[in-house]
């Protein structure tokens, strides 16, 4: 006796399986090039499956609060951080990207005035990006993006960032050096994914000139931070203690 054989139609996502393979291995094996060989990273992120991610997203009780009474996209200016109290939020991001090398966090020209709820939480997340790395002392680095992309991808289960993880948790067979460091970033992204799974909701954008303490305090990250293997981060760059 034979069972009959199901069929399947083949997705997007799975017909871009090797593509996105392909961004996944050069990614791993040369992360200084990593916006070069991001070019398969969109596959996941045009499938259907990372859509209903993202309506899921839009549909929680937090995010629609936050679109029904949006918070302004002009952001501080370099100076205008600079000149905010020193350890706050505005300062500490001006003083990292300074300390880093990186003379801008966003085009404001490039974020248009009118957007739908849906482009409005796409913009918003990938300018985050850098207060999300602020507030949880994160390098630049490869370890440093694996802890962050491991806190997107525990909290969201975005097929987009899981992809992107996959090459940093490939990274240590490139460059075993690097592996110890890369997978304790990872888990220690997930503990923070798992523990405190929104960083999107809050309002930054009205607090720039609070305390990047206060900020942690209220966000419940204070003792978790402890266990961060990037421990050095905040004295080296804002030069506050845990």
């Amino acid at each position: 006796m034979t069972s009959k054989q199901q069929h399947y139609v083949r997705s997007s996502f799975s017909k871009g399986a090797a593509k996105l393979g392909i961004s996944i291995l050069q990614t791993a094996k040369q992360p200084h090039k990593a916006f070069q060989h991001a070019r398969y990273f969109g596959i996941p992120a045009n499938t259907k499956l990372e859509k209903s991610i993202l309506e899921r997203t839009l549909a929680t009780p937090k995010v629609q609060a936050l679109l029904a009474n949006r918070p302004s996209q002009i952001w501080p200016d370099f100076e205008q951080m600079a000149a905010m109290p020193q350890g706050s939020l505005g300062w500490c991001v001006q003083r990292r990207l300074e300390r880093l090398g990186i003379s801008f966090l966003v085009n404001q020209a490039q974020v248009p005035e009118s957007q739908t709820d849906e482009e409005f939480v796409i913009t918003r997340g990938a300018r985050l990006h850098e207060i999300h790395h602020t507030i949880l002392g994160l390098p630049i680095t490869v370890a440093g993006e694996a802890a962050a992309t491991a806190f997107y991808a525990s909290s969201g289960s975005s097929p987009f960032q899981i992809g992107i993880l996959s090459s940093w948790m490939l990274r240590g067979a490139y460059e075993p050096s690097e592996h110890r460091l890369i997978w304790d970033a990872i888990g220690f992204g997930i503990t923070v994914g798992q523990k405190v799974p929104d960083l999107f909701s809050p309002r930054w954008e009205e607090g720039w000139e609070r305390s990047i303490i206060d900020w942690q305090d209220e966000l419940g990250i204070t003792e978790l931070l402890k266990a961060s293997p990037f421990q050095d981060e905040f004295a080296t760059i804002y030069g506050l203690s845990l």
